[in-house]
């Protein structure tokens, strides 16, 4: 009995280390896979955040400008 246990343990053993490494190589490749994908959609994000952020400014002087006329205008 104790026989085809140490068989049992070894077999696991040895078999153990080729599945993690097939599991590590399939994660390493499906986040290669995935960011190669994803990659050109963050550069889309960021242009279209940084084009958003540009119009807010520009909102915001604007906004700032006619208020300054305003407050000027009333105060003559």
């Amino acid at each position: 009995m104790t026989l085809a246990q140490d068989i049992n343990i070894q077999i696991h053993q040895k078999a153990y280390p080729h599945f993690s490494g097939k599991v590590s190589e399939l994660g390493v490749s499906l986040f290669k896979g995935t960011w190669w994908y994803i990659h050109p959609y963050i550069i889309v994000f960021k242009i279209m955040l940084l084009a958003f952020a540009s119009l807010s400014f520009l909102y915001i002087h604007y906004s700032r400008q006619k208020l300054i006329k305003i407050f000027q205008n009333s105060s003559v």
